[in-house]
């Protein structure tokens, strides 16, 4: 009996250690997963979003525009022939420019200082200006360059009436009346130097020769003068009329 104990005690150990065997050497099956391979992706980023770049534009400066530089006038003359000189100088003094004619026509003096017609242009211009001795000075000097010259000798004798010095003015208008040419303007600027000093037979022979030369303030002059005996009730406010020398055909002057 208690061999059978024994025998029943080894069966069951035996069968215990034969399932733990069986255990180790068969694993229940595992169900295999189909899993889908791994494939490595990029994950796709989130592109950035351009933010849109205003277009720029090169920056142009405004053009400014430079005002035109100012030279001095008489620097800008410099180059300028004496004869374009004077030319300018009567042109600038015909339109009221008398700061420029002045300019121009004292560089035409220094440029020129032996030609009449710079000194004549200049006591024009100076005459204008109400400087009257200034303007006698350089119509003396236009006279004294050349003597001939019927207009330096009316503008003489113009500017002396103006100064009030009549005898004076009667000697270098007598004078221009005797060359040539001789214009009905310079007969008549005589008839007033003559009815200023009341010799009012000769101011009437002056007119009258005026008026023959067709000048017209002549004509006036003479009819108020008839029947007239002293300048008390003859003299009247009258201008007498300055000369102005001839341009060349050439474009230059005496």
């Amino acid at each position: 009996m208690r061999n059978l104990k024994m025998m029943l005690k080894a069966f069951v150990g035996v069968a215990a250690v034969a399932g733990m065997i069986g255990c180790e050497e068969v694993d229940s099956p595992t169900a295999k997963v189909q899993s889908k391979p791994v494939v490595s992706s990029t994950i796709p980023m989130t592109q950035p979003i351009a933010t849109p770049v205003a277009k720029v534009e090169p920056k142009i400066e405004p053009k400014i525009e430079q005002p035109p530089k100012v030279v001095d006038e008489v620097a800008d003359e410099d180059g300028m022939k004496p004869s374009e000189l004077i030319e300018g100088a009567r042109q600038a003094l015909s339109s009221g420019e008398t700061d420029r004619a002045l300019k121009m026509s004292t560089l035409a003096t220094k440029k020129a200082p032996k030609r009449s017609a710079a000194w004549n242009t200049l006591g024009r211009v100076q005459l204008a200006r109400g400087q009257r001795k200034d303007a006698i000075a350089s119509f003396e000097k236009a006279v004294e360059l050349n003597p001939s010259s019927s207009w330096a000798q009316n503008n003489l004798g113009l500017a002396l009436i103006y100064d009030g010095k009549y005898e004076d003015a009667i000697d270098a208008l007598e004078e221009a009346t005797q060359l040539e040419p001789v214009e009905g303007y310079m007969w008549n600027n005589l008839g007033m130097a003559y009815e200023h000093q009341d010799r009012l037979e000769e101011a009437r022979d002056a007119y009258s020769k005026a008026s023959e030369l067709k000048n017209e303030r002549a004509r006036e002059n003479f009819a108020r003068l008839q029947g007239v005996k002293t300048i008390r009730t003859a003299k009247a406010d009258v201008e007498p009329t300055i000369a102005v020398e001839p341009t060349l055909p050439d474009g230059g002057v005496k």
